[in-house]
């Protein structure tokens, strides 16, 4: 006999092959009495050319539970000496759980020592089922849903299904179970399945094809899809205030709750859409834009390529470099005043200390003349030069008057707040060559009137 324990679980449908070498036994007969099936979906059936023995059945509602429910009774009759072995090839047990669960653990044969006027049966150990082996030239693909780890927003996926060439019948099951046995048959099998208007979600496609030795294992094929768009995109610039930035920072947000956010793509106005990427912030940043008053346009993508979009306005000004300083205004008023009152330092200083001068050089070009001769004469009268223009900077320094100072020191703050200016851009984005030079020469104005 051929018999199932439950252990403790429900059942609703069994299906098996049984396999034995018809060299040294044969099948004299199958019988369906006492059977735990109701209703047969493969009556039992045997050759004793292929060797093998096939049925199928349901246990219709409430289900069967127990330890030995008989499948079906088989008489066999031994042909010659040796030893025979009687195995399961493929089995399958259904839960009755609405799922369609395989549930079979293990599948136990036996074995029969035929001697001339005696048999002796031997059990044969409870080897644990082994996972499904692909049958070379038995496979599942999809053109539709290539790749079984991604998602897809098509719900109308195409199937094709390659089977050996002995496959007499083929049977398929979709399930959202990933161990599910195919209950719908094709006879003859089919080599493509077309599915419409599939729910959200991780489906399995389930196929096993029955040939001269019976019914094969199941493989399935995983296909995900989701139709849903995204949901609550939210764009929210950081730093709002601060629209001189070229480069505006971004935090983006999305829901989806099935295949999950993928990316962000942006586009302004009638350009091309940039997929975005965040920093180390988790903040998002467009690429450097020019002035002006612009559309911004976000979109959100999930994982099967559906997408939300939200548009808003984006303002970007220019830095307020203006074209003339307000140093410049007065510089050339004050550059007159310090001219002024550096030639009348000069004139001072020739009309009080002249003689002095005079007689020093006449001094210096005798002495040199005597001591060293001509030779040296054009150097120290270089020397003599650039000590007198000293002394002339210096005393045109302590003799500017107390309005030239006041208005040095105006100068000086406003260079600083150029300089902060300046600065404050050079933070955002790299100054243009002009800005730079502008930056350098200021800088130097406002070190030397520091000094002063």
């Amino acid at each position: 006999m051929v018999k199932v324990n439950t252990e403790g679980q429900s059942i609703n449908a069994v299906d098996g092959t049984i396999g034995f070498n018809p060299s040294n036994i044969e099948v004299v007969s199958v019988s369906k009495n006492n059977s735990i099936l109701n209703l047969w979906v493969q009556d039992p059936t045997y050759s004793n050319v292929a060797g093998n023995i096939n049925f199928g059945g349901v246990v219709l509602n409430p289900g069967y539970s127990g330890s030995s429910g008989t499948l079906i009774t088989v008489t066999l009759k031994a042909k010659k000496d040796g030893q025979a072995n009687v195995n399961f090839i493929t089995a399958s047990v259904l839960a009755n759980d609405g799922y369609g669960t395989n549930v079979l653990k293990s599948m136990n044969g036996a074995s029969f020592n035929i001697t001339p006027g005696a048999i002796q049966q031997q059990p044969l150990a409870s080897p644990k089922a082994e996972a499904p082996v692909v049958i070379s030239g038995f496979e599942i693909s999809s053109l539709t849903h290539l790749d079984q780890s991604k998602w897809y927003s098509n719900n109308d996926p195409v199937f094709q299904i390659k089977f050996p060439p002995d496959a007499r019948e083929l049977n398929l099951v979709l399930s959202r179970n990933e161990k599910s046995t195919p209950k719908i048959k094709y006879t003859p099998p089919i080599s493509e399945k077309i599915l419409e208007d599939v729910e959200e979600g991780v489906w399995y496609l389930h196929v096993n094809y029955r040939g001269k030795l019976g019914l094969s294992q199941t493989i399935k094929y995983k296909f995900q899809i989701d139709t849903g768009l995204p949901e609550n995109l939210k764009v929210v610039r950081i730093s709002p205030d601060d629209t001189i930035n070229p480069n505006p920072k971004f935090e983006l947000s999305a829901d989806d709750s099935l295949s999950g956010i993928d990316h962000y793509e942006a586009k302004i106005d009638n350009g091309e859409w940039l997929t975005l990427s965040a920093d180390a912030s988790g903040s998002y940043s467009l690429h450097s834009q020019t002035p002006g008053k612009k559309q911004l346009a976000v979109r959100a993508y999930d994982q099967a390529g559906n997408y939300i979009e939200s548009s808003q306005e984006l303002q970007v000004d220019a830095p307020p470099v203006p074209i003339k300083p307000a140093w410049y205004l007065f510089l050339g008023p004050i550059l007159e005043t310090l001219g002024k009152g550096f030639d009348a330092v000069l004139n001072f200083m020739f009309r009080q200390r002249l003689p002095l001068l005079a007689l020093l050089v006449v001094g210096a070009l005798v002495g040199q003349l005597v001591a060293k001769g001509a030779p040296r004469l054009s150097g120290e009268i270089e020397k003599i030069r650039y000590i007198a223009s000293e002394y002339r900077a210096q005393k045109k320094l302590k003799k500017l008057d107390h309005k030239t100072k006041l208005e040095l020191k105006i100068l000086e703050k406003d260079i600083k707040k150029e300089l902060d200016l300046l600065n404050k851009i050079a933070d955002h984005r790299s100054l243009h060559p002009e800005e730079a030079y502008l930056r350098t020469k200021l800088d130097k104005y406002y070190n030397t009137l520091k000094k002063l």
